[in-house]
């Protein structure tokens, strides 16, 4: 994760506890004080600041109803620990991975795949007792302080110290010094007083002590097995499986005065309690918010992109997804059933008897629900500890297929979580890894998301899955046993392959796709052959077409399998067909049914108002009356004042809006349109177009465009280029600037009215660029960058003229610059640690460091505004560097803005609710809704 040092502790990393001679008194082992730098009080500050910075990257949820129960079993087993002076925290998050960590200061945290994996109460127990062991030895402030040692050269702290300073210290100097290695045992010693600790603590607090192996057991995938002597003597133990064994040695040496204390917990409880955490769908917390001056949705709200359409086998339904949930639809007539929010879902599926649509997320969480009922009925969470790089789940949903990390497949039974098929090595880099062959498999390895293909029969009766190194499995679900691959078959599934129908697969033939094998399943006879390109291929719900992608200048066509041609091809990237009708989405949002081959529809739906994705463009007018945003296809125009929208046009990629009250829009090419820059009134709802040619270079920027002349042929070396600037309104030069050597990127904000030049600080068309400008040739020179550190140049975007330059060091790339933005005398930069960096344009000079992303700057320079955690902003004032602001609102935000004077903020949520904020002086007032 980013930002996240390695400070945390994962719990089934865990080695063998220490058995003690009785229960009573647990006393945690006192470290040593030459080694530690930070007092339980410094500890908790400091845990703080890293939480600032950790907890952005994922949804912490704060509800009393999810996580009080979590919280009442991790108080019950810290009470039985001796007191330390901090102060512990339990907390549930969101990310897909099955692990819990501890945090300095006192912070547990648990993930909900964590919560999914455990059997019972006395398990989370268990591990909560790990993790609390940990921070009772004081082992997250022994690494840190050893950290700091090493990297900031500290041998002790004052009471008073600045912890937040010293931290993004250690943040920005980590690559600097050579990092040592924990002495020989150490962590192995660590691991085992916290298993120690955790383990007894458990069992005082009335859970069962075994029952954090029997996890740990699960997690580690060692079956029971611990090896033995003859095992040991020849090396052939796995280190997990000694782990387990001395584990269970120490729990079976617990004095009885422990075990005697143990009291079933009850399981309906627990059940009851995982259940709520997994069917959780909340942002995570609370709506707070202060200072509302007016809060209404946008009326005729922007509608978002369907990524994906599917029939069900019957014909009777249909279902559209957007990137935040699942319409489902009748087909005749075509009308609106119900709708799933499912924000990271995976393309969605009937089951076979299409009664029920199926999905998982991206974090492994599997759906079912029932369409007549329009109720979830089933929500389990799979655990593939190794995460996956492509994943695929039956139609039935009782079957997950996972290529990790690692490149082994697994097939997963989904209601158990037990695992019923492995294969290592699926993409397999050893045969023949030499020469022309190695190279191209790592070529194709690097370059492809995809390495392997990974498909299921409709049926749900079969699982087949290939890989580019010709890596074949076949696997028969009924007896879920792996079968022979005959005939024909292994010839068609050696590249894209897919099921047409129960007892059909086609598949691309690499060496003749114009002879691409149609084949008959599962006996291996060939049917035919057909002419196919080198698309992926994924059989329509009707398997007489197959769907390939792309399609020449199209990202999704149709083929025919009888007549063996293409019969269309479509703009849009969601397509099906059904019978011979197929579906698609209209450019005005609308879903058409098409009959096959036919251009015109007379059966059209427009869906009910979903939640936004990801916005290509955001931008309000300085007095915050007018919003203008896009979607990747879809745009609009909307008077803030009434809520209305004044304009419904296809989707930009910039806007600007002018003093002369109107914006400046930037159309990228679509279909026959060429890319143009258009001019928009809102008041007067007059616009006029100006076309930009296919091949100029043009970098769309507020008021002013920058046209690169490039004079090498390899456009991306940035070397020997002319940047021109140009006046968007006439097109006339306004300014121009030659870099015969190497260039700078260019960044900066269409509003703000500056451009940044980012050089690398050692450049040789820096030391040129500089020549011109003596004040900005002394920084450089008097701050020594190093070859890792930047020189970033802020020039007004109107005439050319430098106003000042900062010089940012990265500590050899210890943290990476990820944007840059500049208002009037403020140089904002966001760094890959979550961090966001404000200089002075005029003297260099670093004037604060604040953990969130998103930075916005009022026009004024007054105010910034930053994004931390999902539905979070909080406000600064950048006159005395302060938090003025802090909100939390009930859906994710989308955008946010300040008006010109950094008086009152703007910000959209993704269900498209917007709010004006007083952000002046801070104090509540009473929210009005736009009429």
């Amino acid at each position: 994760m980013r930002g996240l040092l390695c400070i945390a502790l994962v719990f089934f990393l865990a080695a063998p506890a220490l058995g003690q001679s009785n229960c009573p008194p647990l006393q945690a082992p006192a470290p040593d004080p030459s080694k530690l730098l930070f007092t339980p009080q410094q500890e908790e500050e400091l845990g703080e600041i890293i939480r600032q910075q950790l907890e952005s990257e994922f949804l912490v949820i704060e509800e009393d109803q999810v996580t009080g129960y979590l919280k009442r079993i991790g108080e019950r087993v810290a009470r039985q620990l001796p007191d330390t002076g901090l102060h512990y925290e339990f907390l549930l998050y969101d990310r897909p991975e099955t692990q819990a960590f501890s945090m300095p200061g006192g912070r547990v945290y648990v993930s909900r795949k964590l919560v999914a994996f455990m059997h019972t109460e006395d398990e989370l127990a268990g591990v909560l007792g790990h993790e609390l062991g940990h921070l009772t030895a004081r082992q997250q402030a022994l690494d840190l302080s050893r950290a700091f040692r090493e990297v900031l050269g500290l041998k002790s702290l004052s009471g008073d110290e600045d912890l937040f300073g010293l931290y993004n210290q250690f943040v920005e100097s980590v690559r600097l010094k050579k990092r040592h290695s924990p002495p020989s045992g150490e962590e192995e010693k660590g691991q085992r007083i916290a298993d120690q600790l955790g383990v007894q603590a458990a069992a005082r607090a009335g859970y069962a002590p075994q029952a954090y192996l029997d996890a740990l057991d699960r997690i580690m995938e060692t079956k029971g097995k611990t090896g033995n002597w003859f095992t040991d003597l020849f090396g052939a133990t796995r280190p997990d499986s000694k782990r387990l064994r001395e584990a269970l040695k120490n729990v079976g040496n617990l004095p009885a005065a422990c075990i005697e204390a143990y009291t079933a917990a009850g399981s309906g409880e627990f059940r009851q309690w995982q259940n709520a955490v997994l069917r959780y769908q909340g942002i995570g917390h609370a709506e707070r918010l202060a200072g509302v001056l007016a809060r209404s949705q946008l009326k005729n709200p922007l509608r978002g992109d369907i990524d994906h359409f599917r029939f069900s086998p019957d014909g009777k339904y249909l279902l559209a997804q957007d990137e935040g949930g699942i319409y489902v639809l009748t087909r005749d007539p075509l009308k609106f059933v119900f709708r799933i929010d499912a924000a990271d879902a995976h393309p969605a599926q009937f089951s076979p008897d299409s009664r029920q649509v199926v999905f998982f997320s991206y974090g492994l969480r599997v759906e079912t629900w029932d369409i007549e009922r329009q109720e979830q009925i089933t929500v389990t969470d799979v655990a593939a500890l190794r995460g996956c790089r492509q994943t695929e789940l039956s139609p039935d949903a009782k079957y997950l297929a996972c290529l990790d990390s690692g490149l082994e497949l697994s097939l997963f039974d989904v209601a158990s979580g037990e695992t019923i098929f492995t294969k290592e090595k699926f993409f397999d880099f050893d045969p023949g890894f030499s020469g022309y062959a190695g190279i191209f498999k790592l070529l194709y390895f690097l370059t492809h998301a995809e390495v392997a293909t990974l498909r299921f029969s409709p049926d749900a009766r079969y699982f087949a899955a290939s890989s580019r190194t010709k890596e074949e499995v076949l696997i028969d679900l009924t007896t879920q046993k792996k079968i022979n691959i005959p005939g024909a078959i292994p010839t068609a599934m050696e590249y894209s392959f897919t099921f047409v129908g129960p007892d059909r697969i086609v598949g691309v033939d690499t060496q003749n796709p114009q002879k691409s094998l149609l084949v008959e399943f599962p006996s291996g006879k060939v049917l035919d052959r057909v002419p196919l390109g080198g698309s992926t291929l994924v059989a329509a719900t009707n398997p007489k077409y197959i769907l390939m992608r792309p399609v020449q200048d199209n990202p999704v066509g149709a083929f025919d399998l009888e007549k063996k041609t293409g019969v269309f091809s479509n703009r849009m990237s969601a397509v099906d067909v059904w019978g011979e009708v197929s579906v698609s989405e209209r450019l005005n949002g609308e879903i058409g049914l098409y009959p096959i081959g036919e251009l015109k529809t007379n059966t059209t739906l427009q869906l009910p108002l979903g939640k936004l994705g990801r916005l290509r463009s955001f931008t309000t007018s300085p007095d915050l009356r007018w919003l203008a945003l896009s979607s990747r296809t879809r745009g609009g125009v909307w008077d803030l004042s009434t809520g209305e929208r004044v304009f419904h046009i296809r989707g930009f990629q910039n806007a600007y809006y002018t003093p002369n009250s109107v914006f400046f829009l930037d159309f990228p090419e679509f279909e026959k349109a060429s890319r143009e820059i258009v001019v928009l009134s809102p008041v007067t709802r007059q616009s006029k177009e100006r076309k930009i040619d296919k091949d100029d270079d043009v970098t769309f920027f507020g008021d002013v465009f920058l046209r690169t002349k490039h004079s090498d042929k390899n456009h991306n070396a940035r070397r020997n280029f002319e940047l021109d600037a140009l006046d968007m309104a006439t097109a006339k030069s306004l300014w121009s600037r030659n870099f015969p050597k190497q260039g700078p990127w260019i960044a900066g904000s269409p509003s703000s009215g500056k451009l940044i030049l980012a050089w690398n600080a050692k450049s040789d068309g820096l030391r040129d660029e500089l020549a011109r400008d003596s004040k900005l040739q002394d920084r450089l020179d008097k701050a020594k960058p190093g070859e890792t550190d930047y020189f970033l140049e802020v020039l007004d975007a109107r005439d050319g003229i430098s106003a000042g330059g900062v010089v940012v060091r990265t500590g050899k790339y210890s943290f990476r610059v990820e944007q840059e933005d500049a208002v009037g005398d403020w140089l904002v930069v966001t760094d890959n640690h979550n961090r966001v960096l404000l200089y002075s344009i005029s003297t260099g000079e670093q004037r604060a460091k604040w953990f969130g992303y998103r930075p916005q700057i009022s026009g004024d320079g007054s105010k910034l505004c930053l994004g931390n955690g999902r539905g979070h902003l909080v406000v600064y004032d950048l006159h005395t560097l302060k938090q003025i602001a802090e909100f939390s609102f009930a859906s994710r935000v989308s955008g946010a803005l300040f008006s010109s004077d950094g008086k009152r903020l703007f910000v959209l949520t993704n269900d498209q609710t917007g709010f004006i904020f007083d952000v002046a002086t801070g104090t509540a007032t009473t929210a009005s809704a736009w009429q």
